[in-house]
């Protein structure tokens, strides 16, 4: 890889391989400690009584094999994990939780059982059971603006877009632990088959022509595999037999039909499908540096876009995937901008602080112009692209300068992000990802994406460098404590085309040649590693919702350690109900006054996989993670670098300030005369989970381990504290390099 001419090299990021000290940590457990006193007479009488007019109305709401679906509300005192009123619905009383909704939870319950639960509450004398009836707040069936939800089914089925047999939706099936509840559903759901709803066409029926010869062999078989999946409301139907959970487009004739879907209790949720489309806007003259002769050794981008169609750059194409959108609807200008950015964007704005980073490109032809009756069905896409990605292995970073025109929802994750996520984890890919223009609320789909590097716009100085907020972008943050955008780049750019365009779509095509390089340059690299590192070394201090994290540096890439800075990265598997610890030496550096003296950053991301859940609104991730660098003073340890203490404030206030549930964790502070005792630091870390019962885990010692990486940076900002060869020296065996050895020249043409 080529860094910039005449900018000399700086210490590369040290790995850190030291194992960590695993600690166990007792858990808590409900108590009549917990029982709120104060409102548990009303509360008995209150859920009783509801539980009364439940029994009396069971006959008038859908069941399945006498099972019914019941909302128990919780109090807002009452949303933490520790209050999950898993003890009140209890399996051998007829009830089982089923999943996070809303402010409370769905349970599915024996409707026989109704009456019986009435009584219950009002009388119960266990502990744990007036905990619960104590803090729920209420319990009723689900209606029909429970599946439409913040909308009326007019809303909905006016926003669908039409087909030639209907609109088109997409569903969740109503999630069920009884087997044979889940059977009799799935029959419920197929006999809508006769007249209410009708199967999308099968999966990419219609590039069946173009899979011919021509295709390479790897993705022709990955492609064909896809179309030849067969009819999609029994894929749906299998998946949901297998897991008791699935997802599915449908076709909706009338709004009559509308409305009888709903009406079956088969649906938890429905929403209309969105289209994906790009943004755009251009003219001039092209960059005055050509591109380098051999471009073989680049690292690749996936460019899902509007294809490419400028001559100008086949010679860094590396690959092209056969078109899922026709090239008289493909948003090919909009396609050719966004991959003159990936290959060559210091170029086109070589007054903006941008590092020579070249790549290649593999063009994905899926975005088709705005206003096209050319309609691509998102689940369509999805499969399109993971064969994509399947015969594309090698190439780990995928521009998405895409997005769906409505804002996401910020109490739940959108299909399409989701989606993404799941390619991304199963691919070992990192997709970057735009958040959208205006207008609209707030960002867009994909822009929720946990996996991806989402990006926003920014203005740049008259010097280059980096300014304010971009008045076209859209700002976060993002649904479910997601910190959305991730990163913002320059958003008012010229591309192919010359005239200055701008647009939240070449920030992100900015981003991506920065990690593809970082990619490459790792070794072991992993997509959380890389996005752990342009998070790490980006100008922001803290989250802005506009900004994300700041801007990647230019003089300072993200495998490099800034001068007077040491800078160290790890990966590790960690299990809920334990704590860890990893130890290091205090360098010289940051003590010499007998204080600690100096400036820290700590980045972590948590891979949530598999424990994420698309339909549990704010409770999308069921897993989180708490890190800390610690000092020790007296007789315990205090945070040099940490995160509240999210057991002394409510729930809310958790995932308000501290943004509790994100996988993302980025603190940093400087430091100034701190005491401290001892020759150590040492970084903490620990896993909490909730919701165990989606994944069928009785306790948490069934979780499953989650894999962690952390980057972290101490130094002085002083150019002559030589922090980097102290630490390194001190941990000696336990650190290595973490970057490739590479000295490729980059020989332009015409030079």
């Amino acid at each position: 890889m080529a860094d910039n001419p005449g900018r000399p090299l700086l210490n590369p990021v040290l790995r850190f391989t030291k194992d960590p000290k695993p600690e166990g940590v007792s858990g808590g457990g409900k108590t009549a400690k917990g029982i709120k006193t104060d409102r548990l007479a009303e509360q008995r009488s209150a859920l009783a009584a509801q539980f009364s007019e439940l029994s009396e109305h069971a006959l008038e709401t859908p069941r399945f094999n006498g099972h019914a679906i019941i909302y128990a509300a919780m109090f807002d005192d009452s949303l933490a994990p520790t209050w999950t009123p898993s003890d009140l619905f209890q399996h051998d009383r007829g009830a089982r939780l089923v999943a996070p909704f809303r402010a409370g939870y769905l349970v599915e319950i024996e409707a026989d059982q109704l009456a019986s639960y009435a009584r219950l509450v009002r009388r119960t004398e266990a502990a744990k059971d007036q905990v619960d009836v104590s803090r729920v707040e209420s319990v009723r069936f689900l209606d029909d603006g429970d599946a439409a939800g913040h909308r009326s089914l007019d809303e909905v089925w006016k926003a669908a877009p039409e087909t030639e047999d209907g609109r088109a939706f997409v569903i969740w099936l109503m999630p069920l632990k009884n087997r044979d509840a889940a059977e009799h559903l799935l029959q419920t759901f197929s006999s809508l088959r006769d007249g209410v709803i009708e199967a999308p066409p099968p999966l990419l029926e219609t590039m069946g022509d173009a899979l011919n010869a021509s295709v390479p062999a790897v993705m022709r078989r990955s492609l064909r595999a896809a179309a030849a999946a067969g009819d999609r409301l029994n894929l749906a139907m299998r998946e949901y037999r297998q897991n008791r959970r699935a997802r599915t487009t449908v076709i909706l004739p009338s709004r009559r039909a509308l409305g009888q879907l709903v009406a079956s209790g088969a649906v938890l949720r429905i929403e209309p499908v969105q289209p994906i489309t790009s943004t755009s806007p251009g003219e001039g003259r092209e960059p005055d540096r050509p591109l380098p002769r051999d471009m073989s050794g680049l690292p690749i981008v996936g460019v899902v876009d509007g294809g490419l169609t400028a001559s100008s750059y086949k010679s860094a194409e590396a690959w092209k995937a056969p078109a899922l959108v026709k090239d008289a609807a493909a948003d090919a200008k909009h396609g050719n901008r966004v991959t003159s950015l990936i290959v060559q964007g210091h170029d086109w704005n070589n007054k903006l602080t941008l590092p020579q980073l070249y790549c290649q490109i593999g063009t994905v032809q899926a975005v088709a112009k705005k206003g096209s009756s050319s309609f691509v069905d998102p689940q369509e896409f999805i499969t399109y692209l993971d064969g994509v990605m399947t015969a594309n292995p090698d190439t780990r970073v995928w521009n998405f300068s895409l997005n769906q025109q409505e804002s996401c929802q910020l109490d739940s994750v959108s299909p399409l992000g989701h989606d993404i996520a799941l390619l991304a984890r199963k691919h070992d890919v990192l997709p970057i990802i735009s958040i959208g223009n205006k207008p609209g609320d707030r960002l867009q789909p994909p822009a929720d994406c946990e996996a991806a590097i989402t990006v926003g716009g920014r203005l740049h100085g008259a010097d280059g460098t980096p300014a304010g907020d971009c008045p076209v972008s859209h700002c976060g943050p993002g649904p479910s404590s997601m910190l959305k955008p991730d990163l913002s780049h320059f958003s008012h750019v010229r591309a192919l085309g010359g005239s200055l365009i701008k647009g939240s779509s070449f920030a992100t095509a900015l981003t991506s040649p920065l990690a593809a390089h970082t990619m490459a340059r790792l070794r072991e690299a992993s997509p959380d590693l890389v996005k752990a590192l342009l998070l790490h070394n980006a100008d922001g201090h803290g989250f802005d919702p506009a900004l994300g994290f700041g801007t990647p540096g230019a003089a300072t890439l993200p495998w490099e350690c800034r001068p007077g800075f040491v800078t160290l990265q790890w990966t590790a598997s960690l299990r809920p109900g334990a704590a860890y610890y990893w130890e290091l030496p205090i360098p010289q550096s940051l003590r010499e006054t007998g204080k600690l003296k100096g400036l820290g950053a700590l980045t972590a991301i948590l891979n949530p996989h598999p424990m994420v859940t698309d339909y549990a609104g704010p409770n999308y991730f069921s897993i989180r993670l708490a890190t800390a660098l610690q000092f020790h003073r007296g007789d315990k340890f205090h945070n040099l670098l940490g995160s509240l203490d999210t057991d002394k404030i409510t729930e809310q206030e958790a995932r308000a300030i501290d943004h509790k549930w994100s996988p993302i964790r980025h603190h940093e502070r400087e430091f100034r005369s701190v005491g401290f005792d001892g020759d150590t630091l040492r970084v903490y870390a620990r896993i909490y989970a909730r919701d165990l019962y989606q994944y069928g885990y009785g306790s948490m010692d069934e979780a499953p381990e989650m894999d962690t990486v952390f980057v972290l940076s101490l130094g002085t900002g002083e150019k002559d504290d030589d922090v980097y060869n102290q630490l390194r020296d001190q941990l000696g065996a336990f650190v290595e390099t973490a970057t490739i050895e590479t000295d490729i020249d980059i020989e332009n043409d015409g030079e």
